[in-house]
């Protein structure tokens, strides 16, 4: 234990020389790391320093202390959670996998960094959020992309440059236009659901990658391995995002972290795991709203309730967190919805050009349904890799009273007319029929 609170110390006292500022994280600073032994953290120096620089609190400790804990009388401990114990078979006192699970729930995130040696405990955990990791022992192999070292018949480390199109994670540091360094990888592969909308594949293996189960204790070779997953069916590192926002990374491999391959100039792992925890420790493409308001386009006030095919302004600020600040966010495709059961409108809405440094302002003419009753005024809006806005009002309709209506309604014209021609007939045949009656001569004779 004293190893690991001289190496905090370390690590922040090098934070404040290099970078003293507060975390750049939107939901804070405090994260746990549980590392296998005391002396594992040196293995992960790089990585940790470079968290530390970036502003976090870090708190190492073993897996198996029993002092930790994630939350105590429903408030959380901890912002986020960094899992590098692979093969620990229990956590803390015996805390289970729904304790993570209750973690994400309330807000906190995770980075979960497994191997070949995991444990079910680490299993349990991913398959509550959609990844499956291949049996124990397992490795992800690739005879022809693997990085050639002293010993070349150990093609357990790869070289893959299979990431995902996710702009708001990957930056084009990693995923580029120009020549893309590839990824050391070491570890064990898992299945991933591709249908799934929360779970985001962001480094799957090469055509020639597979996933073997090794038969004994030799290198991994085409002949002691069984192929249950191929090609870019391999998964190797995977983020999840729960409908809260909450933010989950798992990766198969430790070694990704690692010293020896955190800083290598024939591989983009740093960017790569610079992205990711960036990403996963809320640090960027986070969205909110900041405000949004509706009102009678003839008035400018919001009333009580609307009328029916009323005319009204519909307002959203939105703001994105990058970079340590919070900018405007601009996109073409913030709609409006009016919702009662099923939408009875959808509408694009368009950005208003503001001096606003940190959010974007877009708006709508609306033109409420001719329909009474009780809708939802709606902008939810979700774009992968983004934080998910959903914004709603609870909006009363009202049709209107009975001297609310047009005096005369134009449509019915024609019927006005039909109803005046008629009385004007009726009148000419009656002065007709009075005026042209015979006169009737009166006989006084006796």
């Amino acid at each position: 234990m004293k190893l690991l609170a001289s190496l905090g110390t370390l690590l922040a006292l090098s934070s404040t020389w290099l970078n003293p500022v507060s975390a750049k994280s939107a939901t804070g600073d405090r994260v746990l790391v549980l590392v296998p032994k005391q002396e594992s953290s040196k293995h992960y120096s790089l990585f940790l320093d470079s968290l530390v620089t970036r502003g976090f609190d870090l708190s190492i400790t073993t897996a198996s202390n029993s002092s930790v804990s994630l939350q105590t009388d429903g408030q959380l401990l901890f912002d986020h959670a960094i899992l590098l114990a692979p093969a620990a078979k229990k956590i803390g006192n015996n805390m289970a996998p729904k304790d993570f699970v209750r973690f994400v729930n309330d807000g906190g995130n995770l980075v979960v960094a497994a191997g070949s040696e995991l444990s079910e405990f680490y299993r349990k955990l991913a398959m509550q959020f959609g990844v499956e990791f291949e049996p124990r022992g397992s490795w992800a192999v690739d005879h022809l992309g693997f990085v050639k070292q002293d010993n070349g018949t150990d093609h357990r480390m790869i070289a893959t440059t299979g990431f995902a199109k996710a702009p708001a994670v990957l930056s084009s540091e990693t995923v580029g236009d120009k020549e893309q360094l590839p990824v050391f990888y070491k570890g064990i592969a898992h299945k991933y659901q591709a249908n799934n909308p929360l779970l985001i594949p962001l480094l799957v293996g090469e055509p020639t990658t597979y996933s073997g189960l090794k038969s004994d204790d030799k290198k991994a070779s085409a002949n002691t391995l069984d192929v249950p997953l191929s090609g870019r069916s391999v998964g190797l590192v995977s983020v999840f995002q729960t409908r809260e926002n909450a933010r989950v990374a798992f990766s198969g491999s430790t070694a990704v972290f690692s010293n020896a391959l955190f800083r290598n100039a024939h591989n983009s792992n740093q960017q790569f795991i610079t992205d990711v925890t960036q990403w996963t420790l809320q640090e960027k493409s986070v969205l909110r709203s900041t405000s949004h308001r509706h009102y009678l386009q003839s008035t400018g006030e919001q009333p009580d309730h609307y009328l029916v095919s009323s005319s009204i302004n519909y307002q959203i600020d939105l703001s994105v967190y990058k970079n340590n600040a919070w900018h405007p966010y601009i996109a073409d495709d913030v709609q409006f919805e009016a919702i009662m059961l099923d939408p009875y409108i959808r509408a694009t809405l368009n950005h208003s050009k503001t001096n606003a440094k940190d959010r974007a302002t877009y708006h709508g003419d609306i033109k409420l349904p001719d329909r009474y009753g009780t809708f939802t005024f709606r902008v939810n809006y979700k774009r992968t890799g983004y934080s998910n806005v959903d914004v709603r009002d609870t909006v009363a309709i009202w049709p209107l009273r009975h001297d609310g209506y047009p005096r005369f309604l134009s449509a019915a014209y024609p019927y006005y007319a039909a109803s005046f021609v008629m009385v004007l007939g009726f009148l000419a045949l009656s002065a007709v029929w009075l005026w042209n009656a015979e006169q009737t001569s009166v006989d006084t004779t006796k």
